[in-house]
């Protein structure tokens, strides 16, 4: 089964990604209470967008998050060596004789890079570095055709066939419209690595596609900009039904629901959701930098085009939790070392946009 795969935009029309400013799309990034707006956005307002939620999922995704926020536990980024017998390279462990078991791939390209997690068959993330620069050239979509990465084991990577015919768009991660330096870094987008399946009416073509949009509009003001894009697979409370013969009464009240593409075992995994992570640097007096982020999880559904993109901001330590991976680490501060406050960098961008 595979997806199908169209442009449109937002809304539809033809000829573009959802890049017009008609029904209402460009007031939920500019307008009055949203993401853009001129007038700065207090903490409360947006506690208040993520309660409320928008589109379908977005308010349950935002209150787990919380919940992980509080119960997970901290974990260091980088294993201590304390001269001990631990201390010794892993890779050497007598376990490890025959080889370690290997799976999940990393594979950069021109502009970005891809995680790619060999079990749901989805980048695990795609980090970019986007400019003005990267943004402008001769890239053209119309001569980009979607291929099958070659450097991932055949038994591993997601295919073409799990796309066509299942009702979902093959949806960017990195988007092609931030690499046009070249028809070669435009091609790259196109690589399924770089693709996860995603919803196309009110999301792929039309919510994420303006969002997009916006996130390579901050190149234009700041000195770099690198953001962070993957699939999320959230649970959803548990759906009370009658137990079977042989089931037993469980103390969760979770459960994961989502679709799965092509033939049995290999199997793509379709996200509940999707995360954008979003960094930008600008410059200061006497070789200072100063950062900011915003963090953003959305439904695979249908988005009202009006939403505020307020409500999908999430605090990144929720979200480092929920996909068990620390964004940035080279600018995290952790137990008084040198590195960026990233709580005090959130509150800034979320005060000023």
């Amino acid at each position: 089964m595979r997806a199908a795969v169209g442009g449109g935009g937002w809304p539809r029309g033809p000829g573009g990604r959802g890049r017009d400013n008609r029904a209402g799309g460009s007031r939920a990034f500019r307008g009055a209470g949203g993401y853009g707006a001129g007038r700065g956005l207090s903490l409360g307002s947006l506690v208040l967008g993520g309660a409320l939620g928008a589109g379908v999922g977005a308010g349950l995704a935002i209150w787990y998050l919380e919940q992980r926020k509080s119960a997970a536990p901290v974990v260091d980024v980088v294993a201590r060596r304390d001269g001990n017998a631990s201390a010794a390279d892993p890779l050497d462990h007598p376990a490890l004789k025959h080889g370690m078991p290997v799976g999940s791939v990393l594979r950069p390209f021109t502009n970005f890079v891809s995680f790619f997690d060999t079990r749901t068959r989805n980048p695990q993330w795609v980090i970019e570095r986007i400019s003005e620069e990267t943004s402008r050239g001769d890239g053209d979509r119309k001569f980009s055709q979607f291929k099958e990465d070659d450097k991932i084991p055949d038994k591993f990577r997601n295919k073409l066939d799990d796309f066509r015919g299942s009702g979902y768009d093959r949806g960017h991660l990195a988007p092609a419209s931030a690499h046009k330096l070249s028809q070669a870094t435009m091609d790259e987008t196109f690589t399924l690595s770089n693709i996860s399946p995603q919803v196309g009416d009110g999301f792929n073509r039309d919510y994420w596609a303006r969002f997009e949009s916006y996130v390579k509009s901050l190149s234009k003001d700041h000195d770099e900009v690198h953001v962070v894009t993957g699939p999320l697979f959230l649970p959803q409370p548990k759906l009370a039904r009658g137990l079977g013969a042989g089931e037993r009464e469980t103390a969760s009240e979770w459960e994961m629901r989502y679709d799965l593409l092509g033939r049995a075992p290999e199997l793509t995994a379709v996200p509940t959701h999707f995360f954008k992570i979003v960094l930008t640097t600008r410059a200061k007096a006497g070789g200072r930098k100063e950062h900011s982020v915003g963090s953003f999880v959305m439904p695979n559904a249908y988005i009202p085009p009006d939403s505020p993109l307020t409500r999908f901001i999430v605090p990144l330590d929720s979200l480092e939790r929920a996909v068990g991976t620390i964004f940035f680490p080279k600018l995290v501060r952790s137990g008084g070392n040198e590195g960026y406050d990233f709580d005090r960098a959130a509150l800034k961008w979320q005060k000023n946009g």
